[in-house]
């Protein structure tokens, strides 16, 4: 049977019923498309369709028609590409081929035009829409979705009101321009009575909700330390060469670059992304064509969490945070540690975060206010905002416990410092009085809203099992436009930069 893939040309999501559980034998390989994944394959103009089938199908084919379409308009008037195909393995538990990977990537499609798509080969398809975006506004929105980690395939329900919950929060996915994907998607280690599930099929179990709901909406991903060993396969991105998982993009006025997980918190396998994103950053610096930047990671430095106390994490701290102060990072969006994290705004020292001295001379200031349609926005705050947005799946209020941040105790004799939902940071690698939590026991997702020189970060938990969710916390920051600028006019830079 084929995964729970619906085939409909304009999806729209409404109010969402309760979710029930999903065994992993709903899904199979067969030769229809599942697993399917769209990217900005190079810059906002493209797209990159990613999707597997058994291995009976090699035909790799994309066909787009402008605007609505019929099944009759796919046969006379697409636009055709063809792509590749390859196959995959069960990685890292087996290597004999059990699925083809197929790959298109299309360049050069005309903004502000949506398209009607249908994927697949040897009459076995799948159909959607995706919007390009017209050049001329800088007002968008993003969603922001960590740690799906489907472990347990029974859960995959709390996935899908992570997702429903999003679309609602939006008021539409027409709303939605891409979502930012902070990894592990899956854990490759899922397992149901004793036996691993396959790759494929955790691909599968993954993305076909998401295809489900947010069909066509681009994803720019980081990777995690649980899916990472396919994400150059996987992924239909022009990524630099040897650096799968390092992807740039110029949206409208902000610059967005992601650097990948390595499988571990060891600092050492990082210096090549991270000597990638200091040159990727410092370019677009250069440029002058960004209002915002936004870097996303896996493996983040400034969390509650236990991982971002590890001694690679207070390396990656360093390394990064210099990168990020030096070049004007506004945000960076962490995951891996499943917790609610927001730092005030780490100060930019112009030359960045070279030693921990440096480090304790730039991180406790407070920021400017302005107000702003009646809520208080941090004003020109010229400095870096680490935030950690949960967990978007099942890997929530686990009993974890999680460092003390004080650095009076080593590694395993972490205590928990939570209380009601707030932590105070005692520690050079964070503030005093930074707002942070635990592992919630929900789910969670953000919604980041760009409009001009205004930006906004909305932190989301969810409420029940229906799609319900509450407003956890946010984020307001404002900058003062240059002399002669509007606030919502704003220069305008669209390209993906390598």
């Amino acid at each position: 049977m084929m995964a729970r893939i619906v085939c409909v040309l304009l999806p729209i999501v409404s109010a969402m019923p309760a979710f029930a559980a999903i065994g992993v034998n709903a899904y199979a390989i067969t030769p229809s498309p599942t697993a399917v994944m769209v990217t900005f394959a190079n810059g906002p103009d493209s797209r990159g369709f990613s999707w597997q089938t058994d291995m009976t199908v090699t035909e790799s084919e994309v066909r787009l028609v402008a605007g609505a379409a019929s099944l009759a308009d796919f046969e006379t008037t697409p636009l055709v590409y063809t792509g590749s195909c390859v196959q995959v393995a069960d990685m890292p538990h087996g290597t004999t081929p059990l699925a083809n990977c197929h790959k298109v990537i299309i360049k050069n499609l005309q903004p502000g035009t949506a398209y009607s798509y249908r994927l697949g080969g040897a009459g076995h398809y799948v159909y959607g829409r995706t919007d390009v975006k017209p050049r001329t506004s800088n007002k968008f929105t993003i969603v922001n979705l960590n740690d799906a980690q489907m472990k347990d395939p029974t859960k995959v329900a709390i996935w899908e009101n992570s997702l429903a919950a999003s679309v609602m929060a939006v008021c539409g996915v027409a709303n939605v321009d891409f979502i930012i994907n902070g990894g592990d998607l899956f854990d490759q280690n899922l397992k149901v009575n004793n036996a691993y599930v396959t790759v494929p099929i955790k691909w599968s179990i993954v993305l076909d909700p998401v295809f489900a709901f947010y069909n066509g909406v681009p994803f720019v991903s980081s990777s995690g330390n649980h899916d990472y060993r396919e994400y150059g396969t996987r992924m239909p991105i022009e990524y630099p060469t040897n650096l799968a998982g390092c992807e740039s993009l110029d949206y409208g006025n902000v610059h967005i670059a992601t650097i990948p997980n390595t499988g571990s918190d060891t600092y050492s396998g990082y210096v090549n992304y991270l000597n990638w994103l200091e040159s990727d950053l410092a370019a677009n610096v250069a440029r002058g064509t960004s209002t915002w930047r936004i870097v996303c990671v896996h493996f983040g430095p400034y969390t509650t969490g236990d991982h971002a106390q590890t001694a690679g994490g207070k390396e990656l701290a360093k390394r990064l945070g210099g990168i990020c102060a030096a070049n004007k990072v506004d945000l960076v969006l962490q995951a891996h540690d499943h917790t609610f994290s927001k730092t005030l705004p780490y100060r930019w020292s112009g030359t960045g975060w070279t030693n921990e001295a440096q480090d304790n001379t730039v991180v406790n200031l407070t920021p400017a206010t302005c107000t702003y349609a009646g809520e208080t926005w941090d004003e020109n705050p010229n400095g870096t905002y680490y935030l950690s947005c949960g967990s978007a799946g099942h890997r929530v209020g686990e009993g974890t416990e999680y460092a003390n941040l004080d650095g009076a105790h080593p590694y395993n004799e972490w205590t928990p410092i939570i209380a009601i939902g707030k932590i105070a940071v005692a520690s050079k690698w964070g503030n005093v009085g930074d707002p942070a939590s635990s592992d919630l026991g929900r789910s969670m997702f953000g919604v980041i809203r760009v409009d001009g020189y205004r930006l906004s970060y909305d932190f989301y938990m969810i409420d029940s099992d229906d799609g319900s969710h509450v407003l956890y916390d946010k984020l307001r920051v404002s900058k003062t436009p240059p002399s002669g600028a509007s606030s919502t006019g704003l220069h305008i830079s669209l390209s993906q930069n390598r």
